[in-house]
């Protein structure tokens, strides 16, 4: 008898742990009311995105997107990926957007970055850029 109540004792341990982690693994559910502005929303969403995918038809945009080396056919793909609030603030903003807005400073950035680095490290002898 008390051989078997040694070997139980772990089996109950285990078991114990068992049933606490599946016990806690599971949340509540919580259900709130739709809104009507919510709901006509979509409808908007779905004129935005709408919009969108027609403007990736035009042939100027192609023709941009393959001078850019996008592939037309995934930056559909990526269009259609997009959130609603996404689409709904790409085709608010759409006429405002400039593509590649403020790359020229961020690499005059990074490339003084550096500069200033291999200087700072050449000047203190930290190390030893150019032996």
């Amino acid at each position: 008898m008390n051989l078997l109540k040694k070997a139980v004792k772990p089996t109950r341990i285990f078991m114990a742990i068992v049933f606490l982690l599946v016990s806690t693994s599971y949340q509540s559910a919580s259900a709130a009311m739709i809104g009507t502005e919510k709901i006509l929303q979509t409808g908007d969403n779905q004129t935005a995105r709408d919009y969108l995918c027609q403007l990736m038809v035009h042939e100027e945009v192609k023709s941009t997107l393959i001078a850019q080396r996008i592939n037309p056919l995934e930056a559909q793909l990526r269009l259609q990926s997009l959130t609603d609030d996404e689409i709904q603030l790409i085709a608010d903003n759409i006429d405002e957007l400039t593509a590649g807005r403020g790359v020229f400073m961020f690499s005059f950035i990074v490339v003084a970055v550096i500069i200033a680095t291999v200087l700072i490290f050449k000047l203190t002898n930290i190390t030893d850029v150019f032996p």
